[in-house]
């Protein structure tokens, strides 16, 4: 059974998304929680973990 790594949410039909939080990594969460990391800033770009990628959405991979 699939379940959100932040609220514990769990169920068959739950999709989650891959997230990388600042302070706890990659993980897995239900799209409510991805929203709210997304809304206050909390995510890494892929850019900024050093794997040379980049982003235009934020001013570190610019």
């Amino acid at each position: 059974m699939e379940e959100c790594k932040l609220c514990g949410k769990t169920g068959e039909d739950l999709s989650l998304l891959s997230a990388n939080h600042k302070e706890l990594g990659r993980m897995m969460v239900c799209q409510e929680c991805w929203v709210k990391l997304y809304a206050k800033n909390r995510m890494r770009c892929e850019g900024s973990s050093g794997g040379g990628s980049t982003c235009s959405t934020c001013s570190t991979c610019r």
